[in-house]
């Protein structure tokens, strides 16, 4: 359920709920089999593990030139022509697909396009060397609020 961001990213709220419920149940159960003297670690919502795989994939798409995920693989953004605030990140974001519908907008390529500039906005996440260093970066900061 949370390492498939290329199936689920694009399903409707509705659809997304019904996998909340079903991890609320999974922790109910879980909590009911530890023992007192256990401590349980919070499990992630799904919601934010989906972002995490999406943002990898991207990710590895982008920075390991994986061949099988070259249909993913979306053009750089132009650079600015003159120097803004801005235009320090710009050589590292995508050019975001078109989408006229909110489910297009759901759709794996326009969400996670749209997330990774974000994150080259407010990070210096997307220069790091490892994949694992990538996804723990981008777990915390998809935490903050």
């Amino acid at each position: 359920m949370d390492y498939a961001p290329l199936t689920w990213s694009s399903c409707p709220p509705s659809y997304l709920s019904l996998l909340e419920k079903v991890q609320a149940r999974a922790q109910r159960l879980i909590r009911l089999k530890v023992l007192p003297d256990q401590l349980l670690c919070p499990l992630q919502p799904l919601q934010q593990r989906r972002g995490v795989a999406g943002l990898c994939v991207v990710y590895t798409t982008h920075k390991q030139h994986v061949p099988y995920l070259a249909a993913l693989r979306q053009p750089r953004a132009r650079p600015h022509g003159h120097t803004t605030r801005a235009a320090a990140s710009r050589d590292h974001q995508l050019i975001v697909p078109f989408a006229r519908t909110e489910t297009s907008l759901r759709s794996f390529l326009p969400r996670y396009t749209i997330m990774l500039n974000r994150m080259v906005q407010q990070t210096q996440l997307h220069s790091t060397s490892s994949l694992q260093t990538f996804k723990s970066a981008v777990n915390a900061w998809i935490k903050q609020p």
